[in-house]
């Protein structure tokens, strides 16, 4: 099996819903783009694909989410790895992810 694995910089922004706010990292543009393209055969349901994310120590699986609004995947980041982290709203973090079933 083949990965994809990236590294990058970006900030963590808060989206508020009605009952719960969502944590995310837009992810830079050429990453974004790079991942669309080489994973058209693996997306899921709502063009999501499946990660292994990292943030310093912490590692977690999740899928990141296409947004038309931003033009760029989306990463959701978990209370438990904000919380380990000491992540702070519209602070910059090293992030690297690496795409699944491949």
């Amino acid at each position: 099996m083949d990965t994809l694995e990236y590294k990058f910089s970006g900030e963590v922004w808060v989206w508020s819903g009605k009952k719960t706010d969502w944590f995310f990292v837009t992810l830079p543009k050429e990453v974004s783009d790079h991942a669309r393209y080489f994973t058209t055969h693996v997306q899921r349901g709502f063009k999501s694909l499946k990660v292994n994310a990292q943030i310093g120590d912490s590692q977690w699986k999740t899928s990141m989410f296409p947004s038309k609004q931003r033009q760029s995947y989306l990463l959701p980041v978990k209370k438990s790895v904000r919380l380990a982290e000491n992540i702070e709203v519209g602070k910059s973090q090293e992030i690297k992810i690496t795409l699944l079933g491949l």
